[in-house]
């Protein structure tokens, strides 16, 4: 099968140990099956994490029903186009496991980071802070200057200001695969990936 990539979870981290009594940080992804929607010439659209009967009225909307109904396939809570370098052998309503993976490969594993709220500068850029001795009182984690008063007597576009910290999509590239558990569908990485536990991320090979 083409495809290059697969939906997953993340479960957490731990650490294993390997045949010379290393101790390995990994990261824990459930990953699959997931099931082909459909396809198209370089990606195939996918579906994970199945939805109940009874509570398939109560999370999909009717135009949504339809599209599941109209390609055969049980609903699903989450679907993704995800990268295929070829799609000519791919039937719809086959499924993707974790088995397109093998131990010592390069992946990247994207998700969502942890949403952390209005945060400072110094939380959010990491700022060193300002001087706290020669009278200094309430200033010691403030931003600081933010532009000139004459020139150009506003704040520059792109300053690095308090704001809304985390819940952006980002991706940890070349992760090694330290093991997979093709019956417990399990996928282990070295090393940690965005987000929470219990958080959708997608794991695919490093080209």
């Amino acid at each position: 099968m083409g495809v290059n990539a697969i939906l997953g979870t993340k479960i957490g981290m731990t650490q294993i140990f390997t045949d010379t009594g290393d101790v390995v940080p990994v990261t824990v992804i459930s990953c699959g099956p997931c099931t082909i929607i459909r396809k198209s010439e370089k990606a195939v659209q996918v579906g994970y994490r199945e939805i109940p009967k009874d509570a398939v009225t109560r999370r999909l909307n009717k135009p949504l029903r339809l599209m599941f109904e109209k390609a055969g396939v049980k609903p699903f809570r989450f679907v993704r186009n995800l990268p295929a370098s070829e799609t000519d052998g791919i039937a719809p309503n086959s499924e993707i496991t974790v088995s397109m993976f093998k131990a010592g490969e390069i992946v990247h594993v994207t998700g969502t980071t942890k949403g952390k709220g209005f945060a400072g500068a110094m939380e959010r850029h990491h700022f060193n802070g300002a001087q706290q001795t020669h009278g200094q009182s309430d200033r010691t984690r403030a931003t600081g200057s933010t532009g000139s008063g004459q020139e150009a007597s506003r704040t520059w576009k792109g300053k690095r200001l308090p704001g809304h910290l985390g819940d952006v999509r980002r991706t940890t590239k070349n992760l090694k695969v330290v093991r997979v558990d093709e019956q417990k569908n399990l996928l282990l990485v070295k090393g940690a990936i965005p987000g929470a536990s219990n958080g959708l991320v997608i794991v695919r090979r490093a080209q």
